[in-house]
């Protein structure tokens, strides 16, 4: 009789949860690419009047002229191409008042892209 009940107790324990595995209770979570990537170029503006000063801080591009990977910095108002650096840290004069779309471009020397860019609005009042 043992042996019977051994017998069944090991057939029940293989056989019993063969087909489907019950679900977890608690939420799936899914991998995103997007937790882990970190910033290529992160912009800090402040507007003061008609003016606005903006610092680019960009990850493995330098502006310093005699290093290899130096680049630099066009930067467009309203689609329109208004100004080349050479510096991280710029200021651009005299805006018009209303909302203006910046769009910052880091291309090297030879004005070849990066492929690095951000936009981003203002409003000058």
């Amino acid at each position: 009789m043992k042996k019977m009940m051994v017998c069944l107790f090991l057939f029940v324990l293989l056989t019993g949860c063969r087909n489907k595995l019950p679900e977890p209770e608690s939420m799936i979570a899914e991998a995103s690419d997007q937790i882990n990537r970190p910033e290529i170029m992160n912009i800090r503006h402040i507007v003061e009047g008609r003016n606005i000063k903006i610092e680019c801080i960009v990850t493995g591009v330098s502006f310093v002229s005699s290093d290899k990977s130096n680049g630099k910095i066009l930067l467009y108002v309203d689609g329109k191409q208004y100004g080349e650096y050479t510096t991280p840290a710029f200021i651009v004069k005299n805006l018009e008042p209303g909302t203006h779309r910046l769009k910052i471009e880091v291309v090297n020397h030879n004005r070849l892209s990066y492929g690095i860019n951000r936009q981003f609005l203002v409003t000058i009042k």
